[in-house]
């Protein structure tokens, strides 16, 4: 629906000869609708970026590979592998998880409904692995005497 401004509606009901008090309601009653809109709109929830490692069974290799997710602000990062298989359990135990089960978390975090994670309040935001390269903090400024 297009937005109008107030201004813009009042001045056309003055041109069209409405009556002072019926666009003075009029008015009013699109205020209300307004401000009634601008309350039921809720601020999205502050969000935190995390990186999930692949660790392979026999430790970290050198060539890291990860996913990238996010969760709400106050949800604890340790808890979100724990999330992510209850909800591949959840997703082997549907129709379709059963002709086609996830077996692995790469699995999971690739073929698994985003909708599903959305529940968890989880957004998976890289499907595929990414690489992760270690990097030292340091830019190696030379500090001038």
């Amino acid at each position: 629906m297009a937005k109008v401004d107030l201004e813009v509606v009042q001045k056309i009901l003055k041109s069209n000869g409405v009556d002072v008090r019926l666009a003075a309601e009029i008015l009013n009653q699109l205020r209300d609708v307004v401000a009634e809109d601008a309350v039921e709109r809720e601020k999205p929830a502050k969000k935190q970026m995390l990186v999930l490692v692949s660790e392979p069974e026999d430790g970290l290799p050198k060539d890291l590979t990860g996913w990238v997710v996010q969760l709400l602000e106050d949800d604890d990062p340790t808890e979100v592998s724990a999330k992510i298989v209850d909800v591949a359990k959840a997703f082997n135990e549907s129709p379709k998880g059963q002709r086609v089960p996830v077996e692995s978390f790469g699995d999971a975090v690739q073929s698994i409904s985003g909708k599903l994670f959305k529940e968890s309040d989880l957004w998976i935001k890289t499907r595929e692995p990414v690489r992760i390269i270690p990097v030292k903090n340091s830019i190696g400024r030379r500090r001038r005497d």
